[in-house]
């Protein structure tokens, strides 16, 4: 099989197409003439093809001559125009090769509903597939209408496709920054601006200012409950494991027109990453307890039983595979 693979050099792209090739596909890759990260590809042995994705003839150009589309570009931020833009051309080069394409992976976000609680609340905990769409910024905003300009190609030319939603995309060594003082305090400042939200204080308490006086740094481990013992909890997912869902949606029958999360295999406690992060770093973690649960997270059953996913990132492997990226290590396939 042939795949394009669009934003090769992203943070998801340069391991999905060393996924691909590990399956013997062939593949195309779509960069940026100037494209930063190009050095993320050197020693891989696809065709690279430079330009711009919001340039329908290039596009067309790229798609020509392969079998499945694989699309994870986008700029991530306040960028709707261009992500539209890069969006629609992708999703009209595809839909005008239905006929013999055999599959479309379109590379949402969990942002599209969203699942985090920190800018609308969750009609529901934990976040799967049916629950309702309410993006809440031009990123997620573009990442939903990608995904409806995929169902519409699907009905008006027989596309065929799949949406995975990644939940929060992480590589290198962010994960260790996820568990701190200062990402606990952000949340809640953050929080307290948005009436409503799952984080705010309805009387009006900035919780925020007493575990700033107690840290001895921003970046401690913070190891926080809700007054009930119950941990915050946080489900990212290692970059090589979208890569991994990705490859399910374009291998699986069961795919075919369906939509799938995508996350790491379980919510994270913040208590036992801030012990983890801690115990490497030779630092006690804050203990603090206050009257939220923060809740982070993205049900993955359906990826699970339908399509076959199988993270590997849980929390021991992807902090171990930071510590050794901090070391010097690369993390684009798993040991």
């Amino acid at each position: 099989m042939k795949v394009l693979v669009t934003g090769a050099a992203g943070q998801v792209g340069c391991r999905l197409v060393r996924q691909l090739l590990d399956q013997n596909c062939e593949v195309r890759g779509t960069i940026l003439s100037d494209d930063p990260a190009r050095s993320r590809l050197d020693g891989v042995d696809i065709e690279l093809r430079e330009g711009d994705l919001t340039d329908l003839s290039y596009v067309k150009d790229a798609v020509e001559g392969v079998d499945a589309v694989i699309h994870t570009a986008n700029l991530v931020g306040p960028h709707f125009e261009l992500n539209n833009q890069i969006n629609l051309q992708v999703t009209r080069a595809c839909e005008g090769v239905a006929d013999r394409l055999e599959r479309y992976v379109y590379t949402s976000s969990s942002g599209v509903f969203p699942n985090n609680g920190e800018n609308v609340p969750c009609a529901y905990h934990p976040v799967d597939e049916l629950h309702p769409k309410r993006p809440d910024g031009e990123y997620s905003m573009s990442k939903y209408f990608g995904e409806v300009m995929a169902e519409r190609a699907n009905r008006e030319t027989g596309l065929r496709y799949s949406i995975v939603r990644p939940s929060h995309v992480l590589s290198g060594t962010k994960i260790l920054n996820q568990f701190s003082v200062a990402r606990v305090v952000n949340l809640l400042k953050k929080s307290q601006e948005r009436p409503g939200t799952e984080l705010y204080m309805a009387d009006g308490t900035e919780l925020w200012h007493d575990i700033e006086a107690k840290a001895a740094s921003p970046q401690q481990p913070c190891s926080i409950t809700d007054e009930d013992g119950r941990p915050w909890l946080y489900q990212p997912q290692d970059a090589r494991d979208i890569a991994h869902c990705l490859v399910c949606a374009l291998n699986s029958g069961a795919a075919l027109g369906e939509s799938f999360n995508a996350g790491a295999p379980e919510p994270f406690p913040f208590t036992e990453g801030a012990r983890l992060i801690g115990e490497r770093r030779g630092v006690e973690p804050l203990e603090v307890r206050v009257p939220l649960q923060y809740m982070y997270d993205h049900a993955i059953g359906k990826a699970k039983s339908l399509i076959d996913y199988r993270p590997q990132g849980d929390l021991n492997a992807m902090i171990e595979s930071a510590f050794a990226c901090e070391e010097g290590a690369t993390d684009y396939i798993w040991d």
